[in-house]
């Protein structure tokens, strides 16, 4: 497939092409298969953004033939250059533990009560997996690597500051209070409370590996 995109896209021009997605703006893009751009909290297909972007500079935009699409093409190298969040079609995905509200069940009883619910930011989560990549923290296990496409952009993230202790509008540091972590492991840094840090159940998994048998502290 031939490459049209021409050097000189900026920010702007990308920005300008997604509001007329939003504007509903007809183009002859199909909805992405494996990626999205994240702008604002919402999702959109990367071929179709850089697409009508070329049009903002040229005057004429491309269509789904002029260029690639792909994780490792230049449609989505001028979308990072641009600064914009890459996401996987699972990277932003809600996860059975990952819900965005804490809920008691009272033994015998038939209603649930909500306790605290905290809106989880997308947006975070992605630039935490791109800072970290999709290998879990603590064991280092890749879903690609093992389900091969199955198992693409899967990873739960793990909140070292939990969400039960702030408050609603606490500003999430994307590196410092993410880490992408594995199910399992998930579920181990909570065997405690406080949880776990990544480092201390890190450190607790090459002491398994290594035939250690001590309890793990706390």
């Amino acid at each position: 497939m031939s490459n049209k995109i021409p050097n000189g896209i900026t920010r702007q021009h990308i920005v300008e092409a997604i509001r007329d997605l939003d504007r509903g703006v007809d183009h002859p893009f199909r909805e992405s298969t494996g990626y999205d751009v994240l702008f604002e909290g919402r999702r959109y297909p990367p071929k179709a953004v850089v697409g009508l972007a070329v049009g903002k500079l040229t005057g004429r935009p491309l269509g789904p033939s002029d260029f690639s699409g792909g994780i490792k093409s230049r449609c989505v190298q001028v979308l990072k250059a641009a600064d914009f969040t890459i996401v996987s079609k699972g990277d932003t995905r809600r996860y059975p533990d990952e819900v965005s509200e804490e809920d008691v069940h009272v033994e015998g009883a038939v209603k649930r009560v909500t306790v605290n619910s905290y809106e989880r930011n997308d947006e975070a989560r992605a630039r935490a997996i791109d800072h970290y990549g999709l290998r879990c923290q603590v064991c280092d296990f890749d879903f690609k690597s093992t389900y091969g496409a199955l198992g693409e952009g899967f990873i739960h993230v793990h909140h070292t500051v939990p969400l039960s202790q702030i408050g609603k509008s606490y500003v999430v540091d994307p590196i410092a209070d993410l880490r992408p972590v594995c199910p399992n492991c998930h579920a181990m840094l909570h065997k405690r409370m406080p949880s776990y840090t990544v480092e201390e159940l890190r450190a607790l998994v090459s002491e398994a590996a290594a035939g250690g048998s001590s309890p793990p502290p706390g």
